[in-house]
């Protein structure tokens, strides 16, 4: 399979490109630089802006599934007062736009969406103090993430969006919940087995057009 990642060099994209490239698939990573991207066989770095149309566009062909990885987490300090509109993004509403307006509408991609636990299909489940976190800390980046997810779910394609809980580096387990019905288990949950399940999912489609809740 060819799967094309956009946002690899950040630590979900990089270990869903670890997972696909040990699992046998060919991989293009679509970065915006790329001496950030160590390079390995089977993987080819695309230097790129997802807000650039004309960018995804050019790296879009020939592939067979897609997975969005995109995010401008806010940096120490954004969310004091009169920060926040500066640091404000929206990388996940339009670079899934360009990616929509450029898929083949005969036979598109598979697309699986790295979201957020809080957002969307699992907004009202969420634990309060979650969202007061989302909302204290990280309100910029779960509007774009809300933005993102109602794109797709107006769109044709095949999708998936998984909602991870908090994420670590920590190493794969092998052992995960992944919940249509906005159920979690652990708060955490590694970079390693979401990666996993993504790959997985690449390939077994059991979701469709759905959203999963991720957590350990």
């Amino acid at each position: 399979m060819n799967i094309l990642v956009f946002g690899a060099t950040g630590g979900s994209g990089r270990a869903v490109v670890a997972r696909a490239l040990d699992a046998g698939h060919e991989v293009t990573a679509f970065v915006r630089d790329p001496s950030r991207m160590e390079a390995a066989p089977r993987l080819t770095v695309v230097a790129g802006d997802a807000t650039c149309a004309d960018d995804v566009a050019r790296a879009l062909p020939g592939h067979d599934a897609i997975v969005i990885s995109l995010g401008d987490r806010p940096k120490p300090f954004d969310w004091l007062p009169g920060r926040r509109r500066a640091a404000s993004s929206r990388v996940c509403e339009i670079g899934t736009r360009n990616i929509l307006a450029a898929m083949p509408s005969d036979a598109p991609p598979r697309i699986v969406v790295v979201s957020a636990f809080g957002v969307g299909d699992t907004r009202e489940t969420a634990p309060w103090y979650h969202r007061l976190y989302l909302r204290l800390f990280m309100e910029d980046l779960m509007a774009d993430k809300e933005r993102q997810e109602t794109l797709l779910k107006k769109a044709d394609p095949d999708f998936l969006i998984v909602q991870p809980v908090a994420l670590t580096d920590a190493g794969a387990s092998g052992r995960w919940t992944a919940s249509t019905e906005g159920a979690i288990g652990r708060q955490q949950v590694s970079r390693g087995d979401l990666a996993a399940f993504i790959v997985d999912e690449l390939t077994e489609r059991q979701h469709r057009r759905e959203t999963v809740a991720f957590s350990g």
